[in-house]
C-alpha cells in the first residue's frame, strides 16, 4: 500500500505552520541570539508586531512558535543582526518557511527565505545546539 507522505506530514504540521502566515511580507527588523554554554539555544527573529521564537529542543528537534513583540526580550539575548546569516536579510520581508524531518522522524531543522521563494538560512538542531548557515543557490537550467 502507497502511502502519500508528503501529504501527511503536511496536514501533520499544518497548524503548527498556519501561524506563520500572520510574518509573510513582514521585514525583518532584528535578530537575537541567547546561549548558555557556549551554545545556541534560542534565535528570536523580531519581524514587526510578531517575533519568530526557534528553539533547540534536549531531544535534539527544533522547536518554533510566534510571539507578539510586545512580550520582552530576554535580558541575556544577544544582537544577532549583523551575524552573516542575517545581515543581508535585516529590513527584507519575511517569504517562506519550511521544516526538515530525519529519517528518524525527528523535526531538527528550518529553512527560512526573505524577499525570495528560494531560502536563503538554515538552522539545524545538533546536539541540543542550533547551528546556523546562510545557504547560497545557484540557478540551474
Amino acid at each position: 500500500m502507497e502511502t502519500k507522505t508528503a501529504l501527511a506530514v503536511g496536514e501533520a504540521l499544518f497548524t503548527h505552520f498556519s501561524a506563520l502566515q500572520e510574518l509573510i511580507g513582514e521585514p525583518l527588523r532584528a535578530v537575537w541570539h541567547i546561549a548558555s554554554q557556549g551554545c545556541l539555544d534560542q534565535v528570536i527573529l523580531d519581524l514587526g508586531p510578531i517575533a519568530l521564537v526557534v528553539s533547540a529542543d534536549p531531544d535534539d528537534s527544533i522547536d518554533f512558535r510566534c510571539m507578539k513583540t510586545s512580550d520582552p526580550v530576554r535580558t541575556d539575548s544577544v544582537d544577532a543582526s549583523h551575524h552573516q546569516c542575517w545581515q543581508s536579510s535585516i529590513g527584507v520581508p519575511f517569504g517562506w518557511a519550511w521544516v526538515t524531518v530525519n529519517q528518524q522522524g525527528y523535526c531538527d531543522g528550518l529553512l527560512l527565505s526573505f524577499g525570495d521563494i528560494v531560502p536563503q538560512v538554515v538552522m539545524n538542531v545538533i546536539a541540543s545546539e542550533i547551528r546556523l548557515r546562510r545557504i547560497s543557490m545557484t540557478a540551474t537550467a
